[in-house]
């Protein structure tokens, strides 16, 4: 089986495009970087025409409180060097996600922690809330995290995303979410809390969430710069592709 990044749970919808692009947006969130973006169909080769994006961007996303410009590239593509000098020179920020995929039936993932790991049940609903905010405190902001609290609340009451805990004496110390489609699962939001890094808990719970859901195939995402890419890749995820957008914190 192929997949994509077009595989990816989407929280956007194309909202708006173009035979040169597609304008992603999520209407209940203007502050979430990666739901609202200009997509690029056709790869620009002068700055003229990357202005043109910019601009394009702007234009849409000016009017409805959107603060900042993501334009993202198409999967495995890359800019000329010198586009992507001009764009650091306008206050640009690169960032490459990497999607990869494990084959169940080749790799046999043992759950190995000492921790208990558990679907998220409802009596844990108040402590992963503040779980996740402070979280969102650690990589983003204060903003953010009030922003997303609400976001959160309604995703542990649907049914589109499971969440999968880890605890230690009641305590949720790592969370990740699932995210089931036909034959795969795709896990999203990986985080293990520092002190009980390095103890096998990530592994883990993908190995439960395999045995529990029973798919042939499992994928993820993750920044290239991370270091858990390289826990991925040791476990036994294969790289499928990269996929690279430029950031601008102000309109």
């Amino acid at each position: 089986m192929s997949y994509s990044f077009i595989n990816l749970h989407k929280k956007s919808k194309v909202a708006f495009e173009t035979e040169n692009y597609l304008i992603h947006r999520r209407i209940k969130s203007k502050l979430a970087y990666d739901d609202n973006y200009l997509e690029i169909k056709i790869l620009p080769t002068t700055i003229e025409e990357m202005q043109y994006y910019i601009e394009a961007n702007r234009a849409f996303f000016s009017g409805i409180g959107v603060n900042f410009i993501n334009i993202v590239l198409g999967e495995n593509e890359n800019l000329d060097k010198k586009i992507e000098k001009y764009l650091f020179s306008k206050n640009f920020h690169k960032n490459e996600l990497d999607l990869y995929c494990l084959d169940v039936e080749k790799k046999n993932l043992k759950n190995t922690s000492e921790f208990e790991i558990t679907l998220l049940d409802r009596k844990d609903y108040t402590n992963y809330l503040q779980f996740i905010y402070e979280i969102d405190l650690e990589y983003a902001n204060k903003e953010w995290a009030e922003h997303n609290r609400e976001f959160i609340y309604d995703e542990i009451r649907g049914e589109e995303i499971i969440q999968l805990i880890a605890k230690d004496d009641n305590r949720i110390i790592a969370s990740v979410n699932i995210i089931l489609s036909e034959d795969y699962f795709e896990i999203d939001n990986l985080y293990v809390e520092k002190k009980y890094r390095k103890k096998g808990i990530a592994s883990s719970m993908i190995s439960y969430a395999i045995k529990k859901f029973h798919k042939k195939f499992v994928i993820l995402v993750a920044d290239s710069n991370d270091t858990p890419k390289y826990m991925y890749e040791k476990i036994g995820f294969d790289h499928i592709s990269t996929r690279i957008s430029y950031l601008k914190n102000e309109l």
